[in-house]
């Protein structure tokens, strides 16, 4: 991406770099969208029969698979609501007293000069899309989680046997 891009996307996409090396320096490995594989899709869709009938080696494996799509999933939404934020925040700057020439009431002028303002506009898009992506991955997080802690809890008891 160019330094130059001052669109909305080029400027998310730019400060997504920035927070992508941040990570990258504290440790955390490079972020990719689709790191999902195919055994952790597996575990999630076992019934009940198939679980109880893994070996422990195997429940060891689903735990540690699905807390790693857990800790995945978590940090997709946190990316998601960064953007979110940085939206929202720059969208307030750019409209900052814009919507004084607007009548009504404050959300109603507020939003009049996002949709007078073409930038402010495409700001509110990438706003809403983000959100929307977080809003899918609520509580999925803690649900992989919970799906973890499922298998190891079946792996302690059936070593226990």
């Amino acid at each position: 991406m160019a330094e130059s891009d001052k669109s909305p996307l080029g400027r998310m996409n730019r400060i997504d770099e920035i927070l992508d090396e941040y990570e990258l320096s504290i440790g955390l490995s490079k972020f990719t969208e689709k790191s999902i594989d195919d055994e952790a899709k597996k575990y999630l869709s076992m019934d009940r029969n198939q679980i109880e009938k893994l070996s422990i080696q195997e429940c060891g494996e689903a735990a540690l698979m699905l807390g790693g799509l857990s800790f995945h999933i978590q940090r997709c939404f946190n990316r998601e609501m960064s953007r979110v934020n940085w939206a929202d925040n720059l969208l307030k700057k750019t409209i900052a007293g814009e919507e004084l020439q607007y009548r009504g009431s404050w959300e109603s002028q507020y939003n009049q000069a996002v949709k007078n303002n073409d930038y402010a506009n495409d700001l509110l898009k990438l706003k809403n899309y983000a959100k929307q992506r977080a809003d899918r991955l609520t509580y999925l997080a803690s649900s992989a989680k919970n799906m973890s802690d499922l298998y190891k809890n079946l792996q302690m008891a059936k070593a226990m046997k």
